[in-house]
């Protein structure tokens, strides 16, 4: 038969296994970051050596079971404050005493190019432009020597030459000592594909050689394209805002190799009547990558009975970069009858 000590020790060690259980089982489901997690952390180790103090020598093994407790909290406090320092995240709040020092990044100069003569020199900022892929660049020249130096001719040679372009602030420019000028380098694809490279020479008075800027840019798969399929003309009495009758182009933009987030914006259009004519709207791509926008050009008496040539041009200023901009164009040809007398809409094949 069994003893009262035994029975207590049986006792004791459920007790045990039921507590180190429940501390396991409320750190696991309380998730909450904060001061709420460490309190979590704590009773979840304080828990068990509190529940399985039972039987003999309980105050020996109390003041074991609080020091197992002790132990358990600053280990966990230490590890969330070593989470804090790696993360920057801070799960548990920080002792100012414990708290890491930040430290911050230096920050690196752009390369530049420079050029001295005597008391003379000059300093261009950036040595490099990459451009993904539109960019208005600044590049900015300074005179760095104690005498003042002349900026000369600007201009681009290389592959790509043509497709860049630059202001004109810094031409033929005197710096004195101190002084800078900066002027804008831009990049525009216009069916450009890969890879495009160029150079920016800048020529000066101090010596016979030019400082030069290396450029590229890289073109992405994007693509917007018009057509004429699925088009249709109408035309509509009172059609435009002023209350003019209106010839109503309906078309639609379809967009490739590129999501709708990743334009810049609404997409322009321009939507030109020969004769009549010639308006500029803008336009959104759904979700589904195609955009269906209508065009209402204003008519004069004169319009009616004639043949009318219609362009729709996407993009026409070249300002969203794309891998192909031969498609971005598409021309409608309609005729509209005599003067409407009914007032009535009216279907046009185009």
């Amino acid at each position: 038969m069994a003893t009262a000590e035994a029975k207590n020790a049986s006792i004791g060690l459920g007790l045990a296994i039921v507590g180190a259980v429940c501390g396991t089982a409320l750190t696991s489901v309380v998730t909450e970051p904060g001061v709420i997690r460490l309190v979590a952390l704590c009773l979840g180790a304080a828990i068990p050596p509190f529940v399985s103090t039972v039987g003999r020598w309980r105050p020996g093994r109390a003041a074991v079971a609080m020091l197992i407790t002790v132990v358990a909290a600053v280990i966990t406090y230490s590890s969330a404050v070593s989470v804090t320092a790696a993360t920057g995240e801070e799960i548990v709040p920080v002792l100012p005493g414990l708290r890491p020092p930040t430290t911050t990044q230096p920050t690196t100069p752009p390369p530049t190019v420079t050029s001295t003569h005597g008391d003379g020199a000059l300093e261009v900022a950036p040595a490099t432009v990459t451009c993904k892929p539109v960019c208005d660049h600044d590049v900015t020249i300074t005179s760095t020597g104690s005498a003042p130096a002349r900026v000369g001719t600007i201009e681009f040679d290389g592959p790509a030459k043509a497709k860049f372009t630059r202001t004109g602030e810094c031409l033929g420019k005197t710096l004195d000592s101190g002084e800078n000028c900066t002027f804008r380098v831009a990049f525009k694809p216009a069916g450009a594909t890969g890879t495009q490279t160029a150079r920016l020479v800048i020529e000066h008075d101090l010596n016979d050689k030019a400082m030069v800027v290396a450029l590229s840019a890289e073109q992405p798969s994007l693509d917007l394209a018009v057509s004429s399929q699925g088009s249709s003309c109408v035309l509509q009495p009172g059609g435009t805002v002023d209350g003019r009758d209106a010839l109503e182009i309906f078309f639609h933009v379809a967009l490739t190799g590129a999501t709708p987030e990743q334009l810049p914006g609404l997409v322009p259009v321009t939507v030109r009547s020969v004769p009549g004519a010639t308006i500029s709207l803008n336009t959104a791509v759904g979700p589904d990558s195609t955009g269906s926008t209508v065009a209402a050009l204003p008519l004069s008496a004169l319009d009616y009975g004639r043949a009318h040539s219609i362009t729709i041009t996407v993009d026409p200023g070249h300002k969203i970069a794309e891998g192909n901009e031969s498609n971005n164009a598409v021309q409608l040809r309609v005729t509209l009858p005599a003067k409407n007398t009914s007032r009535g809409t009216v279907r046009l094949h185009c």
